[in-house]
């Protein structure tokens, strides 16, 4: 059996095409499973680095209560109950000051000012999905509360709404 010219060529670049290939491969997965090895090993050296490395507008949740009141303004005739969970966003460099004046000090001041706004709430306002005007009530009167400027923004979640 006689080869051409071309047909050795061909035999002989499929294998240096396919061991490109694959060397190419591991140069791009290789450091990806090294550094996955790294941060695994590391781990308790890892936890220190990402507290010192934490950037300055680094938020945390500050979570208030859970919370379960009612609302007869929102519609005529009727009584909405609404059960809910509030958590105020703060700066992560105010953490513990945030939590000691809004869960410990000012906890039942705090409380109040949130169910004040959901029993005022108008209907439109409950059933908004993105809960806006609520957000910004709770947000404005918790920093009222605690005296300072704390709460960047509010998360509203776990609200079940039901009408009576």
């Amino acid at each position: 059996m006689k080869l051409g010219g071309k047909t050795i060529l061909i035999v002989a670049l499929i294998p240096v095409a396919m061991l490109l290939s694959a060397g190419l491969t591991y140069l791009m997965v290789a450091p990806a499973a090294g550094a996955a090895a790294t941060t695994e090993g590391d781990d308790a050296a890892g936890k220190e680095e990402e507290a010192v490395d934490v950037p300055s507008d680094a938020t945390v949740e500050v979570l208030i209560d859970n919370f379960n009141c009612t609302n007869n303004r929102a519609a005529a005739g009727s009584t909405i109950h609404v059960s809910f969970k509030v958590v105020c966003i703060v700066q992560d460099r105010q953490n513990l000051a945030f939590e000691e004046l809004a869960n410990k000090t000012h906890k039942t001041r705090t409380r109040q000012s949130i169910e004040r706004i959901i029993r005022s709430a108008a209907l439109e306002d409950l059933h908004d999905p993105n809960l806006s005007t609520i957000r910004r009530q709770i947000r404005e009167e918790v920093n009222k509360v605690v005296g300072k400027n704390f709460v960047a923004d509010v998360a509203v979640s776990d609200i079940r709404l039901i009408e009576q």
